[in-house]
């Protein structure tokens, strides 16, 4: 069954969202107060509703709360991005994801119970410094939210050390799926990690985390330390 998603605030960030998630078979449900641009999204093809979404009747009778998830895309109106993210919260949508300006919007947007804060500018050039940063043995996989799947090749910070002592959950909060080892012959060795497992640097680890912890075990343990 699609996923249901409401999109409150059909500018650009919102529109874009819509487009792709109905790309991936998601049921899309925009709604924004400017009547012209209703108008122009329903000509092409999406289901929106001309509405005002910090209007808590409104955002009942057309059916918010029976949403998978609902976003709040509303640009620079921050009284109204507070507002309508505290009316999902009273209204029990099942996920709330909101757009933040700058860090403090963000930090206010957490505290009314958003599940999801995003930052666009932030969060872009952060993925884009990523992919500068990465080569092919250091790259990330998004899983979930602040979550990374990571391939980063050791340097010799521990060398020698066996995952148990490398202590890994303990010190980095990152736990260790794979190691790879290069054989010679342009050949690779996978390993299955264990407690007993013994590192070597040029070993490409496969590790599981938050990104400013996978961030801080490269800096302090990758080829690059």
């Amino acid at each position: 069954m699609a996923k249901r998603v409401f999109i409150l605030g059909a500018g650009r960030f919102g529109t874009h969202l819509a487009t792709r998630l109905s790309e991936l078979g998601c049921e899309v449900v925009l709604a924004d107060k400017d009547a012209k641009r209703v108008e122009a999204l329903a000509e092409d093809g999406f289901r929106a509703l001309e509405m005002d979404v910090e209007d808590e009747d409104a955002l009942k009778q057309a059916g918010v709360q029976e949403s998978d998830a609902a976003v709040v895309c509303i640009g620079e109106n921050i009284q109204g991005s507070v507002l309508a993210t505290l009316l999902l919260k009273d209204l029990k949508v099942k996920k709330i994801v909101a757009r933040a300006l700058d860090a403090k919007h963000a930090q206010v947007l957490e505290k009314l119970g958003a599940d999801l804060v995003v930052l666009p500018t932030r969060d872009m050039a952060y993925r884009l410094a990523e992919r500068l940063r990465d080569d092919a043995q250091n790259e990330r996989q998004p899983l979930h939210g602040e979550y990374q799947l990571a391939q980063i090749k050791l340097g010799p910070a521990l060398h020698g050390q066996t995952l148990l002592q490398a202590k890994l959950p303990q010190r980095y909060g990152i736990t260790a799926v794979l190691i790879t080892r290069p054989r010679g012959n342009r050949k690779t060795e996978a390993i299955e990690p264990g407690a007993d497992s013994i590192l070597e640097t040029s070993d490409t680890l496969m590790v599981v985390g938050r990104r400013e912890n996978l961030n801080r075990f490269e800096r302090d343990c990758g080829a690059a330390s």
